[in-house]
């Protein structure tokens, strides 16, 4: 009996030994939540480990890789802090580098427009006359556009030969801008539902709190967007309209109900992510679902009712595949599971326990990039970036 117990002892030593490593950078961990033939490799904090930073600001809400580095998007745009960095992980050096600073409380997107790679600022320092989106050149964080009276910029497409950004204003101006870039044409692009002007229409409504426009969507060659109306009861509408003889048209509402969202998860993005993908829009309200058309739209089934944060198209082996990123909490612990898209079946890739949500994933080659994170979190592990090597 004592030999088992000495055994016992021995063991769980060896564990709670195990457990001391977590969190610590560069360290290369074997986890068989991964499934067989899976290291996890903690790349650290993205912000260079600052811990004056707050919580919330180390955040990483979007990750992009551009060359042979990994770029982060982070800050905290509740606390009207600021500015922040852009950071990126250089995959020659093993560091995090501080790769320039804009005048922003947080970045929160990072998008390839037209080939070029942008990042969206979520709201200005100081909220000045202009809020800004930027362009990465030689190496370097410059503007690429400023939308004037914005407060907030949450998304941007390219479509027949401009760029169209979603935001926010604190006056009734249409939330969709249209911009030529090269020059300063800046236009509002009105919504119309059944003849009568939405945003007009809203502005005589006095229990509506914001109108934003967190999403738009470039599909087999008409171009979408998402009206996010939040009232002040505490409830939201979702609608989404296309172009059509310069302005959007209502297609369908979306019900609420059928919305996800964990703010542990994500933060004030509605829509956590969206793909086209084989003729498709797969998009995420928490859940996962399918549209050709923002008219018709069908749910896919994800495993465990986990909130999707992110998706993933990978082409670079000549296959095109949509990936998949989920999050579910069980108490204070959350499993994060990367699937694949097969037909209409959702197919595990990997899966671990977190003390914190994934709020973005990348792919280079085998290997995945996760982003730690979530609103209102308090852990070490808040902004860290895991390089999921699968051989």
């Amino acid at each position: 009996m004592k030999i088992r117990l000495f055994i016992y002892l021995i063991i769980i030593s060896l564990i709670l030994s195990g457990c001391d490593n977590k969190g610590k950078t560069n360290n290369a961990v074997s986890s068989n939540n991964w499934g067989s033939n899976v290291v996890i490799h903690d790349l650290g904090i993205s912000s260079a480990g600052n811990e004056t930073l707050r919580l919330n600001a180390r955040n990483v809400w979007d990750i992009t890789l551009i060359d042979d580095a990994i770029y982060t998007a982070v800050g905290d745009f509740d606390s009207n802090t600021g500015p922040t960095s852009i950071w990126k992980y250089d995959f020659y050096t093993s560091k995090w580098e501080d790769s320039g600073e804009v005048k922003q409380e947080a970045v929160i997107r990072f998008i390839n427009l037209n080939g070029e790679n942008i990042a969206i600022g979520a709201d200005p320092v100081g909220r000045p006359t202009y809020a800004e989106a930027y362009i990465l050149k030689n190496n370097e964080w410059v503007t690429f556009a400023e939308i004037e009276n914005a407060l907030h910029i949450f998304d941007a497409e390219y479509f027949d030969d401009a760029v169209y950004f979603g935001v926010s204003y604190e006056a009734d101006d249409y939330p969709v801008v249209r911009f030529v870039p090269g020059t300063n044409e800046y236009t509002n692009i009105p919504l119309y539902k059944n003849g009568t002007d939405v945003i007009c229409a809203l502005q005589n409504t006095e229990n509506v709190e914001y109108k934003r426009i967190y999403d738009l969507f470039n599909l087999n060659g008409r171009l979408y967007c998402a009206l996010a109306v939040s009232y002040t009861s505490g409830k939201t509408t979702i609608e989404f309209f296309e172009l059509k003889n310069d302005r959007f048209e209502f297609c369908q509402a979306f019900k609420a109900s059928g919305m996800q969202m964990n703010k542990s998860v994500k933060n004030q993005i509605l829509f956590n992510a969206d793909a086209s993908f084989r003729g498709s829009c797969y998009l995420s309200l928490g859940n996962l679902y399918k549209t050709s058309d923002f008219i018709e739209f069908s749910k896919i089934n994800v495993p465990n009712n986990a909130c999707v944060t992110d998706l993933l198209i990978d082409n670079s082996g000549g296959n095109e595949i949509l990936y998949i990123l989920t999050v579910v909490k069980n108490n204070n612990e959350f499993n994060i599971t990367i699937y694949k898209l097969n037909e209409e079946d959702l197919v595990k890739v990997c899966s671990v326990n977190n003390s914190c949500s994934a709020l973005s994933f990348e792919k280079k080659d085998n290997d995945f990039y996760v982003s730690l994170g979530g609103d209102g979190i308090s852990s070490s592990d808040i902004g860290r970036v895991l390089k999921i090597e699968i051989n």
